[in-house]
């Protein structure tokens, strides 16, 4: 039973460090910025130890807002959850989990509304 456990944390922190990995590089790529201030309320963002995305409790600092956050901050959104996504046509894009399988999906035209930059790497996620 405990190499069960151990084996579901360690499977938890691998996808969380993961999705922080991406979010490092997609969020420093579309503000061209080294370091990116992040309004959230999500824990595994909130307590990661990332150098690049810093968090922040205030939208004035913040450069993005990841989550369902309710303020009517009018920074860049970017969502959790694929049905918010869908729900919300002003975010720019979304990270979540669809039949056990991690997916990305951005918005262009959101994207260039905030005149934020997307590279080679990150165009086939583009809707």
């Amino acid at each position: 039973m405990k190499k069960v456990i151990i084996l579901i944390i360690s499977s938890v922190m691998l996808f969380a460090s993961a999705k922080i990995e991406l979010f490092e590089k997609l969020f420093t790529t579309l503000f061209h910025k080294p370091v990116v201030y992040v309004l959230t309320n999500n824990d595994d963002i909130k307590y990661s130890t990332s150098k690049v995305l810093k968090i922040v409790n205030d939208c004035n600092e913040a450069d993005i807002v990841i989550g369902d956050i309710d303020q009517n901050c009018k920074k860049p959104r970017f969502l959790l959850d694929y049905y918010q996504f869908k729900k919300d046509k002003n975010a720019i894009g979304a990270f979540y989990w669809r039949k056990g399988r991690p997916q990305l999906r951005l918005r262009k035209d959101m994207i260039d509304k905030y005149h934020l930059y997307i590279s080679k790497d990150f165009e086939d996620f583009l809707e």
